[in-house]
């Protein structure tokens, strides 16, 4: 098969393109790198700031468009899949889907129905924007944000991308419940991918005898993903038990650098207002680490409901005092700590290793090609 990916998040459609190579597939990526992260990419396409930057990118996928046709499947990292407002996205959709064989999104970060879903507060408790018919402190600071998502031009465009596309892949449940009426049988749950053959080698445990913690943050989403709060916790904790813990912050790293931290670490922060692991969580716990996360019941369910809950859950609902109690009550008991971390990742092993996501991928594409 002959898949092409347009863009990528935090590693996921370039694991993907990894994997799908091994199984024999020809695959090709068009990304940024995923900035920071500076991940290798096919077609390298990147806006710059500025009006200079704006006509260069434009220019770019004009020159971009010949190279990239002929492809089986094409799949879009999310709705917004090029730096353009939703109008000058769909001229660029249209000209993609005429001349390749079948178009697929990824359901992954925000778009209209997540993040309409989340203003309604009726299929999720909390969110970055809401707990239960609040607005968090985070939105206040950026109500652009939210509004920019669910605007009527984001709206009209979500809606003719949903209907024109073959199918869809979620990859988080919160990311699937908003949609899965509307989708039906076009969209299948497929969970994240990790390459545990790139992961590197776990120092020693407790380095210099103390927990270390990891706290990790992009520049921009401190406050929308709670871990601005969560840095916070572990902060104080730090001053308080300073003989038994030791915090760090891992900030818009080089991808093999930030596995490095996370390698060297004993418990990672991940989001405060997530309902599953993302990827900085599952990278974690494919390290084996105990990971502060998004653990909520909707994530079990849709892994199968394992026996073991080893994830530190973590939600907005719980209040920072009873967080910053159960973060002490963990760091003194480091026998849990290396149970849990094994447990999770056996976890991330049964759920997310990219050879099993690739091929819920494929399997997806080949059910819905037939249909068609």
């Amino acid at each position: 098969m002959k898949i092409l990916f347009i863009g990528d998040y935090s590693n996921l459609h370039t694991t993907l393109t990894h994997e799908l190579r091994k199984m024999g597939h020809h695959v090709d990526i068009v990304s940024d790198g995923c900035g920071h992260m500076n991940l290798p990419t096919d077609f390298f396409l990147k806006r710059e700031p500025g009006i200079k930057g704006s006509f260069k990118y434009l220019y770019d996928l004009f020159n971009l468009l010949p190279a990239i046709k002929g492809y089986d499947v094409v799949q879009f990292i999310n709705t917004n899949f090029f730096s353009l407002k939703p109008g000058k996205i769909k001229y660029f959709f249209d000209r993609i889907k005429d001349q390749n064989g079948s178009t697929f999104l990824t359901l992954a970060g925000n778009d209209y129905y997540f993040c309409k879903a989340c203003y309604d507060a009726k299929i999720f408790r909390y969110s970055e924007f809401k707990i239960g018919n609040e607005f968090t402190p985070a939105h206040n600071l950026q109500p652009e944000h939210l509004y920019g998502w669910i605007s009527k031009a984001n709206r009209v465009w979500a809606e003719y991308l949903l209907q024109k596309i073959d199918g869809a892949h979620a990859v988080l449940p919160e990311y699937l419940m908003p949609v899965k009426e509307l989708l039906g049988e076009k969209v299948a749950f497929t969970n994240l991918p990790i390459d545990f053959s790139t992961l590197p080698e776990n120092p020693e445990r407790f380095v210099d005898g103390k927990v270390n913690i990891l706290s990790c943050m992009r520049s921009g989403y401190e406050d929308m993903k709670g871990v601005k709060t969560l840095y916070k916790i572990a902060k104080e904790i730090e001053e308080e038990m300073p003989d038994k813990v030791k915090v760090n912050l891992a900030k818009d790293l080089p991808f093999k650098d930030f596995l490095n931290m996370l390698a060297g670490s004993d418990i990672i922060l991940d989001q405060l207002y997530a309902y599953s692991p993302a990827m900085t969580a599952l990278y974690g716990m494919s390290l084996g680490k105990v990971v502060a996360t998004g653990a909520q019941p909707e994530y079990y369910e849709a892994i199968g409901n394992p026996p073991e809950r080893p994830l530190f859950s973590l939600s907005p609902l719980d209040g920072e005092e009873n967080i910053k109690q159960r973060l002490k009550n963990l760091i003194i008991d480091r026998d849990r700590i290396i149970s849990f971390g094994k447990q999770s990742k056996e976890i991330a092993l049964n759920h997310n290793d990219s050879k099993i996501v690739a091929g819920k991928f494929l399997s997806h594409w080949e059910d819905i090609l037939k249909k068609k």
